[in-house]
């Protein structure tokens, strides 16, 4: 019965916030897409970050760093997060809990409109188990993720995030802003392009005796078959038995643009995909055989959207190294 009087309240509500919600919406494209390629960082990294503060808010996951972080970007809003989604918190509120978005769904259930919510968890949990025996955690292409200032990492851990000077730059300054202590992490400036990223992570005090767990969360679908080839075996030449690398790996489809129309927008901040995996029935071992072909072993494994029409359009891999 609550249920039935949340929705009897959200569907006029929804209806009266049409006009606000589309001019959140334009405004939330406007600061990820324009203000993003001004700053020359990754549209899609504020996509994450989009995703991340609205599960704080709906109570799914609590991420203050985030919070505190998006709060400080310049290139995100939440006046227009709260334009476009404060007829589904209403909803919330009312039935006591999420009814349409955001929800977590199952791998297998989860369609796109669940990318960031049920990724990041799955994700969550991989790393939380990973780090128990690891000593350092490496996060590679690092965007605007705070998982190095949350819960999952301890004092023990040594940690380290890779990414462009742009990024880097932008997300220093804000977490500073937002008061975040950002003392334990060793920034390493990368072009991937360009650099040698071990050499700079050495460089900057990793050590290769020790258990590490790496973390490439949206970095595969940017990448050459050739370049998640060999950042695979860089990665195993640099990390002892007992490592643990936790990838995403995404559908041919979902690269090429055809699972999602926003895809075409991302010509605007110059970001094209590139690497995907063939998740067909009859190819479905593809994923298994890159990590064997990299002299490693598949752990856990989600494939997401499964069961739905479309099939799987990307897998969450734990590696063992």
């Amino acid at each position: 019965m609550r249920k039935v009087f949340a929705y009897i309240i959200y569907i006029p509500v929804q209806i009266l916030f049409l006009p606000l919600m589309i001019i959140g919406g334009v405004y939330i494209f406007y600061k990820q897409m324009y203000v993003s390629k001004r700053y020359g960082v990754s549209s899609t990294a504020i996509e994450i970050i989009n995703g991340r503060w609205t599960m704080d808010k709906f109570g799914l996951r609590k991420d203050p760093a985030t919070v505190k972080l998006f709060d400080k970007l310049p290139n995100t809003t939440s006046i227009g997060q709260w334009m476009a989604l404060t007829p589904l918190y209403i909803l919330k509120k009312i039935a006591g809990e999420n009814l349409i978005y955001p929800i977590f769904k199952e791998a297998p259930d989860a369609g796109i409109s669940s990318l960031v919510i049920s990724r990041t968890i799955y994700f969550d949990q991989i790393i939380s188990r990973s780090l128990k025996k690891s000593e350092q955690f490496v996060v590679m292409g690092a965007g605007f993720d705070t998982r190095c200032y949350g819960t999952l990492v301890e004092d023990r851990h040594q940690l380290y995030e890779l990414d462009k000077v742009t990024t880097q730059t932008m997300k220093r300054t804000s977490l500073q802003e937002a008061g975040v202590d950002t003392s334990r992490v060793n920034f390493v400036e990368v072009d991937f392009e360009v650099d040698s990223w071990p050499d700079k992570l050495t460089a900057s005090g990793y050590d290769s005796t020790a258990v590490t767990t790496f973390l490439l969360e949206g970095v595969t679908l940017y990448l050459s078959e050739h370049d998640v080839r060999t950042n695979l075996e860089q990665i195993k030449a640099i990390a002892p038995e007992g490592s643990t690398i936790v990838a995403d790996f995404y559908s041919l489809p979902f690269v090429r643009g055809e699972l999602f129309p926003g895809a075409k927008a991302l010509k605007i901040t110059d970001e094209e995909f590139g690497y995907g995996v063939d998740f067909n029935s009859e190819h479905q071992n593809n994923l298994e055989m890159l990590i064997i072909e990299a002299d490693m072993k598949l752990g856990e494994v989600h494939h997401m959207g499964s069961n739905t029409k479309k099939g799987t359009y990307m897998a969450i891999a734990e590696i063992l190294i």
